[in-house]
């Protein structure tokens, strides 16, 4: 605001008020400052999208590895079986040399055991209901993995995925939990593959070296160097 004065005729305009503070629009009519605004969220839409998806992806990739790992060892173990069952009785000259092949035989049993569980598919159920079309007694199915949502009527699911739908609070952590379950039957996965590899590592060397080791000693006992 401004004031009219005159002077010698002249009107002079003099100002009321005090410059114009560049802060000003920053203050509040008692002259405190206001409130920086809120500081944005880490992480954009775009940045959690790509996360998920780089997890999911590590996960299947993961997955596809450990199966094709035990289908190795179910392709050597089946070889080393049928060439044991056709030859078994041109090596086992001596009926000691039964111990070394039973324990290859036993070993390449014990490792496509465990990796034929490892590539087995396997849908399970915490609680197992009377009903079959019913859903899992004891927790909640996953919405998001087909062994958890088959489960339940097509109503009931096209019911719950529309309130996941909805109400976008409840997507990320539905996601996170069907994470976290395919970590933990990933970890399941290669504590299996891991028995597998120990069995064919440790139990077929050791059932080799035994039979050449009392192959030997046959073959010298009947030379009559003992």
């Amino acid at each position: 605001m401004a004031e009219q004065t005159f002077w010698n005729g002249t009107i002079i305009m003099e100002p009321t008020d005090p410059p114009t503070d560049p802060d000003a629009f920053n203050k509040t009519g008692s002259g405190q400052p206001k409130k920086a605004k809120k500081m944005k969220k880490l992480g954009s839409s775009r940045g959690i999208e790509t996360l998920f998806r780089n997890i999911y992806r590590v996960h299947v990739e993961v997955s596809a590895m450990a199966d094709n790992k035990a289908n190795f060892l179910i392709s050597v173990n089946s070889i080393i079986l049928i060439l044991s069952a056709a030859h078994g009785k041109e090596v086992v000259s001596d009926e000691w040399l039964i111990i070394p092949a039973a324990i290859i035989i036993g070993s390449c049993i014990g490792s496509m055991i465990y990796a034929v569980l490892v590539a087995r598919p396997r849908i399970t159920c915490a609680k197992k209901p009377e009903n079959e079309t019913a859903p899992c007694l004891a927790q909640a199915p996953s919405l998001l993995f087909f062994g958890g949502f088959t489960r339940l009527p097509k109503d009931l699911y096209v019911e719950k995925m529309t309130e996941l739908v909805i109400n976008s609070e409840k997507i990320y952590p539905s996601m996170m939990s069907d994470i976290y379950d395919m970590g933990k039957v990933l970890n399941r996965k290669f504590e299996r593959l891991q028995t597998a590899y120990g069995f064919l590592l440790y139990g077929l060397p050791g059932g080799i070296l035994l039979y050449l080791t009392m192959q030997t000693i046959l073959h010298m006992i009947e030379n009559g160097v003992f």
